[in-house]
């Protein structure tokens, strides 16, 4: 009778080593977890963050672009974050004229923020760049959210 009990526990002792050994192996997207440090106040304000964001790594200087469908009436804001000392971070907001929209530029050490109030519905290109002095690529995240 004790035999199927210690094998139980065996069992049971290997399911915990397996989920602790995949939690210690976990990876964290860095880059993003800066961008929703860029995001913190701009929740104080009453900002929604959306869960889906983009992310990947760029060569440095290369500027990459993202369409994204924006809403008059609505105020947005976007969160670009990098995991690496010694980027510079560059973002802008373009209509569909390629003019300039975003407000409120604001960078620190490891993200930047802009804000947007479309001045009218459709679509809208952010173009964002990313430039490192040590190395040839970027680990980036681009969030956002909107009141």
């Amino acid at each position: 009778m004790k035999r199927p009990w210690k094998r139980f526990g065996r069992m049971v002792s290997a399911a915990l080593l397996m989920a602790v050994a995949t939690l210690v192996h976990a990876t964290v997207d860095e880059s993003h977890d800066f961008a929703m440090e860029a995001a913190t106040p701009f929740v104080e304000e009453g900002f929604i963050v959306r869960e889906d964001y983009w992310n990947g790594e760029v060569k440095s200087g290369q500027k990459l672009m993202i369409t994204h469908q924006l809403f008059k009436g609505n105020e947005y804001a976007f969160w670009l974050g990098t995991s690496q000392e010694g980027v510079t971070l560059d973002m802008k907001v373009f209509d569909e004229k390629n003019q300039p929209v975003q407000i409120k530029p604001t960078a620190d050490k490891f993200f930047m923020s802009v804000r947007v109030n479309p001045p009218k519905t459709g679509t809208y290109k952010i173009v964002f760049e990313l430039k490192s002095k040590k190395e040839p690529s970027v680990l980036w995240a681009l969030a956002y959210g909107y009141r």
